[in-house]
């Protein structure tokens, strides 16, 4: 299908771009106080999803979609068999940070960056400007599929061989291991283009969204509206780490 391929090549394209953001690309040499200074305000992007999904819930209409989100949102706080709550996503993240060096004052007491503030608050906006479209389903779907899962994997994909490496570092008795990051790099990951997800091989979450985002691009003027948003999801998140290039590891930005 025309539109899906459309879709694809542009998805491909910007996962291309934001690998080869130029702090991703230094990942390996950043000394690790300034990653994990990185790490922690890039937490509180992380605080922000289930206000995400709650949102997205609650603005579908088509049930079976609102079901899929919903399915995806409750695994941020899992349950045993026989429903006692388990340590929730968030407290995840913040072992992982415990582990990987990181004091409880410096995760709780690092303040939000303005620039962090403004991702965030422009990451909302766009969602509402999906409440005035005529595209609504689909440019919400679209939105947190790409934003909210298929990019985090991305994101925590260029990282993970530096916090693999510094949990592996930092084995005592008990042995650490990721709870948060290398989850959410598996579970949220793109697994396949749009049209060819695998049920039987099991679906991550953008796939499950996905199979729901092609039913709902039935037009030009959808397909274009989703990858104007995508492309603006894609923007946002380029502009997280660009603040990072000049205030955490200056040698950065003194690149022609």
């Amino acid at each position: 299908m025309a539109r899906l391929t459309s879709l694809n090549t542009l998805e491909q394209s910007l996962i291309d771009r934001l690998k080869s953001h130029p702090l991703m690309q230094e990942i390996p040499t950043i000394p690790w106080q300034d990653l994990l200074s990185i790490l922690i305000q890039r937490r509180y992007l992380s605080l922000s999803i289930v206000n995400i999904y709650e949102f997205v819930i609650d603005a579908l209409i088509d049930e079976p979609i609102k079901k899929t989100v919903r399915e995806i949102l409750h695994e941020e706080y899992p349950r045993t068999t026989k429903g006692v709550p388990l340590p929730s996503h968030r407290e995840h993240l913040f072992n992982d940070l415990l582990h990987m060096g990181a004091t409880a004052e410096m995760i709780l007491a690092t303040p939000e960056s303005p620039t962090t503030r403004r991702i965030r608050n422009e990451s909302h906006q766009l969602l509402l400007s999906c409440l005035k479209s005529n595209h609504r389903q689909a440019g919400l779907v679209a939105l947190l599929r790409f934003w909210g899962e298929v990019l985090v994997s991305v994101e925590y994909a260029c990282f993970w061989k530096r916090i693999s490496e510094r949990l592996a570092d930092r084995h005592t008795e008990t042995k650490k291991r990721s709870e948060f990051y290398y989850f959410h790099m598996v579970h949220d990951s793109r697994g396949s283009d749009v049209g060819h997800e695998n049920i039987l091989g099991g679906l991550t979450h953008s796939q499950e969204l996905a199979i729901h985002l092609q039913g709902l691009i039935q037009s030009e003027e959808t397909l274009n509206y989703c990858l104007g948003l995508e492309e603006t999801a894609f923007q946002l998140k380029h502009q997280f780490y660009d603040q990072f290039t000049r205030s955490i590891h200056p040698v950065l930005h003194t690149r022609p």
